[in-house]
């Protein structure tokens, strides 16, 4: 999960600022262009940005994925630079923030920021020499600080304001609707070009290459777009998707409170649902060894969530039944019963960091319960069937295993449907995530729970995977359960 802090933005501001600076390090002979950014904007319009979308991608990539520290620090300099708080990105913050570095230490003796920053770079121009080849913004550290610049690339032909259409989306502190511009001003969009002159005199043939195989590219891509959407209606999957988003009613997408998590474990203290809605849990946790106060304090008044659960808030905003509904992304503790009661809802997590979860613990057979010791945590099977094991433990016969669990119940007002994610660990998390987006998985599941008047039974799905530190090579469905 992210592990820097999150800053009070202070007032949104009305209208956006526009400046124009040339930045070392970017690569303007390519034809880039400096795209020109506001100095702030609210938390909530962050998920839109396409800015923060690329951020994602990146961080999702091949070359991200295995290494948790550097999707902290990109994500970081990111959301602060796209915030705003330039001020905030310094080699001295980053340190304390993404490296867990006393507030003391000594940059010029430990040198593990400018380290990871070399990596970094590389990484990035690793990125968008491959999977990123198309991306037509690309995102640059320029070497003697940490700031990132945004540069859209004039090579690129396809339109910048359709990413977020295709686009992850997600942020630390989330909440927001999908798919809806909130007001941002028309000028934030416009840019400057900064080239060479030499830029603008390319050999004619290599113009009408480029144009053409651009022309190519953009057809291939809408055609096979169009070919996976088709298919996609006539997926089962489709009536799950279908059910869950809708336009009259509002679906809200809950990701875990990360913070929470972390709080219950070094306090040793439970959090109820009651103490959690009313924020009772916030005033009343106590400073423990090992738990300064101003940690503490931070655990409090900071929304953090995991990269798992953005990824997965991503897939959702994908899905083309999102982008025609009413869809919103709420912080886990910005929302209420009632919320849930109006509302079609996605809870991520279990309820030891989405305590909301418990208002349908009653409904299920296969229950996260959770145990103080690290990776002791385990699924408990209320009712097992044949060789089902009465409970699954992280570990239990071969090493790395783990397990999550997809729960598809009614609402609590019973006109809606609720879909919940939950695994023993990240892992365990994502792989449930990616089985129930996987058509080959789900088919012969979808088979028995599609009613003949195409809505969809209620369903528990136990999965099973490996955990290789916070990725899922791999996920099987062990057990089910389907209702009338």
């Amino acid at each position: 999960m992210p592990n820097y802090r999150e800053r009070s933005n202070g007032e949104r501001p009305d209208e956006f600022r526009l400046g124009q600076r040339r930045v070392a390090g970017s690569d303007m002979s390519r034809g880039d262009v400096l795209v020109e950014e506001p100095p702030g904007i609210g938390r909530e319009d962050l998920l839109l940005r396409q800015e923060w979308q690329l951020a994602l991608r990146i961080v999702a990539s091949k070359g991200f994925c295995k290494s948790e520290l550097l999707q902290k620090f990109l994500l970081y300099v990111c959301e602060q630079q796209l915030l705003g708080n330039t001020h905030e990105i310094t080699e001295q913050r980053i340190g304390t923030q993404i490296f867990n570095r006393t507030t003391d230490y000594n940059p010029g003796e430990d040198n593990i920021v400018r380290s990871y920053a070399r990596l970094l770079r590389k990484r990035l121009d690793k990125y968008f020499e491959g999977e990123g080849l198309e991306e037509p913004l690309r995102i640059n550290i320029p070497r003697g600080g940490y700031v990132p610049v945004f540069v859209r690339r004039a090579d690129v032909q396809e339109p910048f304001s359709k990413i977020s259409r295709h686009s992850g989306v997600g942020k630390t502190e989330l909440g927001g609707h999908f798919g809806k511009a909130r007001g941002e001003p028309e000028a934030a969009a416009e840019v400057r070009q900064i080239t060479s002159g030499t830029r603008w005199q390319p050999a004619w043939l290599s113009v009408f290459a480029g144009l053409l195989a651009g022309v190519l590219l953009a057809s291939a891509g809408w055609i096979g777009t169009r070919m996976l959407q088709e298919k996609g209606m006539q997926e089962p999957a489709h009536l799950v998707w279908k059910q869950l988003f809708q336009r009259n009613r509002t679906t809200l997408i809950v990701p875990a409170d990360s913070g929470l998590g972390i709080l219950q474990n070094l306090t040793g203290q439970l959090v109820t649902l009651e103490e959690y809605a009313n924020g009772t849990y916030l005033s009343d946790v106590k400073s423990s060894p090992g738990l300064g106060l101003e940690n503490l304090n931070d655990l409090r008044r900071q929304r953090y969530t995991s990269v798992v659960d953005l990824n997965i808030t991503a897939m959702l905003a994908r899905l083309p039944e999102s982008a025609e509904s009413q869809s919103e992304v709420r912080y886990a503790r910005s929302i209420t019963t009632e919320d849930l009661k109006s509302s079609n809802a996605i809870l991520l997590g279990s309820t030891h960091t989405n305590p909301w979860v418990s208002l349908f613990e009653k409904n299920l057979n296969f229950k996260l319960e959770y145990m103080p010791e690290v990776d002791r945590s385990f699924v408990l099977n209320e009712h097992p069937v044949g060789a089902e094991q009465k409970r699954y433990v992280n570990g239990t016969g071969t090493a790395n295993r783990t397990y999550g669990v997809i729960d598809y119940l009614p609402s609590l007002d019973g006109t809606g449907h609720v879909l919940i994610i939950q695994g023993l660990n990240m892992a365990a998390t994502q792989a449930a995530a990616d089985t129930l987006f996987s058509s080959e998985e789900m088919k012969p599941i979808l088979k028995q729970v599609v009613r003949p008047d195409r809505s969809v039974k209620s369903f528990e799905l136990l999965v099973e995977t490996s955990s290789i530190g916070a990725t899922a090579p791999g996920a099987q469905i062990i057990a089910t359960r389907f209702y009338p």
